[in-house]
């Protein structure tokens, strides 16, 4: 689910400021990177409160957003209006204004910040969170994401211009936007760790244009505050290129909310993300999985241990490697992240594991689903 994309005025992004107070060193804060399904969050003090839990959203070009229960029990003071909706710019709504005096992370603290009084739970079953922070709330720091890692980083510095890794952005809308390459199509994408409904989200308009090795599969609707769209999959036959990095025949999802591309959390995660904002750029390290040629390397009787049935799904084993098939589905090859801890070939972002009792022995499969959430299979009894 795409998580509300806010439009906001010139006028507004003037007044409504924040003033970085740096702390000792070029590192001004390194906190933990929680989660909220896959989109990153963290850990703040609004007004010397809290610790509250807030995503990061650099899709959004506001710098904060806060849930109306917290403006509640904070007794924050409303200062404004502001008109609000989603990427497509259609059926802005109105929402109050209120004025944060602190928002506290790490060593650093932000001033005098107006945000948006939003729900921030726009169904049941979406991850809670307390608030937003968005793009513009960093523009003083260098800013890092690291998702293999579980870091978020604020630190003084700028990043080289002439560095493989580093990429030129455009900040339309205090958005970060880069070039990305479809096949033979050249388009500019929007960097957005808030969009948790997939790895690379397109415009139905580009995806009828693109050679596709698979037929498009609904997987679900989407919400935002003013639109609700059917979600639909689909494989390419030609590679997606961020900079130098690759993606064979990636799965992408479609329709885009508005005719931008996206690049959603579930492709961001293989990614530590430096933005230097004061002069556009961006660098990317990508985690390395483990190689496929290494699928598996023990014993027999220790490949053996995972083979079976976990109700809807089973494990084999054949030509070296395991592979996971859910009922009616493909067989996808599994990859090995650490000990029972697997991902696939085919979609390096899931994430599968295998789970043993006192005595050692697996009994359970976990598979991580694409709201965050673990899915649990028993081992069937021989």
């Amino acid at each position: 689910m795409p998580k509300t994309k806010i439009i906001i005025s010139l006028v507004f992004l003037i007044f409504a400021y924040a003033i970085a107070i740096s702390g000792q060193g070029s590192t001004v804060a390194d906190v933990p990177m929680l989660s909220r399904g896959p989109q990153p969050a963290i850990e703040v003090m609004i007004n010397g409160n809290g610790p509250f839990l807030f995503a990061i959203d650099t899709g959004a070009g506001l710098q904060a957003d806060i849930d109306p229960t917290l403006v509640a029990q904070l007794k924050l003071q409303t200062n404004g209006k502001v008109q609000a909706g989603d990427a497509s710019g259609r059926n802005a709504r109105e929402f109050d204004t209120v004025l944060i005096s602190s928002i506290g992370l790490g060593g650093a603290e932000f001033r005098n910040v107006t945000a948006i009084a939003r729900e921030q739970r726009t169904l049941p079953n979406y991850p809670k969170v307390d608030g937003t922070l968005g793009f513009s709330l960093f523009t003083e720091y260098l800013f890092t994401l690291d998702y293999p890692g579980k870091r978020v980083r604020l630190e003084r510095g700028e990043l080289a211009a002439n560095d493989s890794d580093t990429l030129s952005f455009e900040m339309p809308h205090g958005i970060p936007v880069v070039e990305l390459a479809i096949g033979n199509f050249k388009v500019k994408a929007h960097i957005d760790s808030g969009n948790m409904m997939g790895g690379f989200i397109l415009p139905t308009a580009l995806v009828e244009k693109l050679s596709l090795a698979s037929s498009p599969v609904t997987v679900g609707r989407a919400r935002t505050i003013s639109n609700e769209v059917e979600i639909k999959e689909v494989r390419l036959r030609d590679s997606i290129k961020l900079g130098r990095f690759e993606f064979a025949q990636p799965t992408i999802t479609f329709p885009a909310f508005a005719e931008d591309v996206n690049i959603g959390s579930k492709t961001l995660r293989e990614f530590a993300l430096t933005f230097d904002q004061k002069n556009k750029r961006v660098k990317l390290q990508r985690l390395l999985l483990a190689s496929t040629d290494q699928i598996i390397k023990s014993s027999s009787s220790e490949r053996n241990e995972y083979v079976g049935g976990y109700g809807a799904r089973s494990i084999s084993f054949a030509d070296g490697a395991l592979f996971l098939q859910r009922q009616g589905g493909p067989k996808l090859r599994l990859v090995p992240v650490s000990k029972d801890e697997f991902t696939f070939q085919e979609a390096p972002n899931a994430r599968i594991k295998f789970v043993r009792d006192e005595t050692r022995k697996i009994f359970e499969l976990r598979v991580l689903n694409r709201e965050g959430q673990w899915e649990i299979s028993k081992k069937d009894q021989p």
